[in-house]
């Protein structure tokens, strides 16, 4: 189980959530160390069941004045963004009065998802929000450094990583996105607004059959708040990592997020896949 932070003092916590398991981790450590939680959910984004017997509000991604409404109803001052919210259309967004002035200012289209939060994260704070990490809470999300299971890349794929690291380090400061793959020292596909499982699952027709497999390497961009997105390794991403054969998953140490650590390294001992992270 993830360890509690000791640095910080919260008694009660907003968590603006999206898909995915970190949200329910978090909320599971509200409870283990008696901090009272309040999620904001999204429809079409947040896992209905993770409200339950939760207090919350379901809102909508647009509705940005209702949004900041409802979390000082709530009583609160520290906040956290977490999940993963997939970007709507300009035409689903149903844009309220702040939201559509804050578009105009913005730029929806100009902005990718760096900038958009960062933008969102000073928009909030006028409000007086505070907005944390959420490996603030939990230290040891956040990834290790060098060989994490039983296989240790090849000396190709410590190239192909060595390259994957410059290349997505372009794309992150770009704004573009965070993972590439690369095979035999070829880039096979780079993460754009799709994310990282669909980019895996889009390159399978497109890898070599060789004995050089293949890596996924996945940095933190070097522009980005470190409170926001960091990049995320689960168990689906190594499931999709298996299915089309990479050899393994490459990820920046310490600004990434890893969930559920040992199941994570268990998989990938199963499969036959490494895991490495990698220092700056």
């Amino acid at each position: 189980m993830p360890t509690p932070s000791k640095k910080v003092e919260i008694f009660k916590l907003g968590i603006i959530a999206g898909g995915g398991r970190l949200p329910e981790m978090l909320l599971k450590y509200c409870h283990d160390v008696g901090m009272e939680p309040y999620v904001l959910a999204f429809k079409g984004h947040t896992d209905p069941a993770l409200v339950e017997n939760v207090a919350h509000d379901w809102t909508h991604l647009g509705a940005l004045q209702q949004n900041i409404d409802f979390l000082k109803s709530a009583g609160l001052k520290d906040l956290v963004f977490c999940g993963d919210i997939k970007r709507p259309s300009f035409r689903e967004l149903k844009l309220d009065r702040r939201a559509a002035k804050f578009v105009a200012l913005k730029g929806f289209k100009a902005l990718g998802d760096n900038d958009l939060l960062t933008s969102i994260k000073a928009e909030i704070s006028k409000d007086g929000f505070v907005l944390h990490g959420v490996h603030e809470f939990i230290e040891d999300i956040l990834s290790p450094a060098g060989l994490l299971g039983e296989y240790k890349p090849s000396a190709q794929d410590f190239k192909d990583i060595e390259y994957g690291f410059k290349i997505s380090q372009e794309l992150g400061r770009l704004d573009i996105g965070q993972s590439v793959i690369v095979q035999d020292g070829f880039v096979i596909g780079v993460e754009a607004i799709e994310g990282t499982d669909s980019l895996i699952k889009r390159v399978k027709p497109l890898l070599k059959v060789s004995e050089i497999k293949g890596v996924l390497v996945k940095t933190c961009k070097p522009q980005q708040d470190k409170n926001l997105d960091l990049p995320t390794i689960g168990i689906q991403t190594l499931e999709h990592a298996a299915e089309v054969g990479l050899a393994g998953i490459a990820f920046h140490a310490g600004k990434s997020l890893v969930l559920d650590l040992e199941h994570v390294i268990a998989y990938a001992n199963k499969n036959n896949l490494f895991l490495y992270g990698i220092e700056s």
